[in-house]
């Protein structure tokens, strides 16, 4: 998009569904993330055909491109929010609005969408404030990741999705069957 296709675009109110890491592997280019941001664009993570899942990478891919093509560092960063913080912030609130549900904030009323760090993880140990989601963001994995709730319902309990063996049994029997049918 030309730059004043993407301001308009971010002031409409539509949310930019990003996958930074599929994005990157297919040559699709560059979004123009800091341009979005500046002019009030909302902004959700995804990922769909890369072969990894990971909401620490497509973080880091994203702010990465950004510091790339302009030379910058810490891009997604204001005076009051570090780009961690920023974009954690952005993700919850935009994913909410693009699933139209209420949620991506805490607040009486909202779904109990929520993430908790590990927070005797090594690289989050004795951590506070920014520094929490930026070590997620720039140097983190989903090994950081402690517990997740959806909609209320306590989904990853230490580090493990509550379905994990019927999961990785779908998934292994799927590969199986792909394999043989090749």
């Amino acid at each position: 998009m030309l730059p004043a296709e993407t301001i308009a675009l971010a002031r409409s109110g539509a949310v930019a569904g990003l996958c930074p890491l599929t994005e990157a592997s297919l040559g699709d280019g560059i979004f123009d993330g800091i341009r979005w941001a500046e002019a009030g664009g909302a902004i959700s993570i995804g990922s769909d055909s890369n072969i990894r899942i990971s909401l620490a990478e497509e973080l880091r891919q994203l702010d990465t491109s950004q510091r790339l093509r302009d030379h910058s560092r810490a891009a997604f960063a204001t005076p009051d929010l570090s780009t961690g913080r920023r974009l954690m912030d952005a993700i919850a609130r935009g994913g909410a609005q693009a699933a139209g549900r209420g949620a991506g904030t805490i607040a009486v009323g909202q779904w109990a969408d929520l993430l908790a760090f590990d927070m005797d993880h090594p690289d989050l140990a004795g951590l506070q404030g920014d520094f929490i989601p930026d070590s997620f963001a720039f140097a983190g994995d989903s090994g950081m990741v402690r517990d997740v709730w959806s909609a209320g319902r306590h989904m990853v309990q230490d580090g493990r999705h509550i379905r994990r063996a019927a999961i990785r049994s779908a998934y292994v029997a799927a590969v199986q069957s792909l394999r043989a049918a090749a």
